[in-house]
């Protein structure tokens, strides 16, 4: 498992080469629950450096986290979305998440 460093350069194992789906997932639900914690925190602490120091570590590996998702799977929001390279929007045609679990049941 190697370790890659997040675009802003934090010294974290945000992302490995072998990420699953689902490990991407957790990873993006886990730092944007961090992050978005954080926030609440720093409303009434906003001179807490290493809080703001926790918020900016977990942001960064939840935009990454996002982008490799994106790349590998297809945009979970629009800022995510790069269409660059396709004349159509094919990530559209993927299933929903309702239809997906419904596969697996059956």
């Amino acid at each position: 498992m190697s370790l890659l460093n997040c675009s802003c350069n934090c010294e974290c194992s945000c992302r490995t080469d072998d990420n699953s789906r689902q490990k991407l997932m957790d990873l993006i639900n886990q730092s944007s629950f961090a992050a978005y914690d954080m926030l609440l925190y720093l409303d009434t602490h906003p001179d807490d450096m290493e809080a703001q120091a926790y918020y900016h570590k977990n942001a960064c590996v939840r935009r990454d986290s996002m982008n490799e998702y994106s790349r590998q799977y297809g945009p979970l929001t629009m800022d995510t979305i790069d269409n660059t390279h396709s004349d159509r929007w094919d990530w559209m045609m993927q299933p929903w998440p309702w239809e997906m679990e419904r596969k697996r049941r059956c």
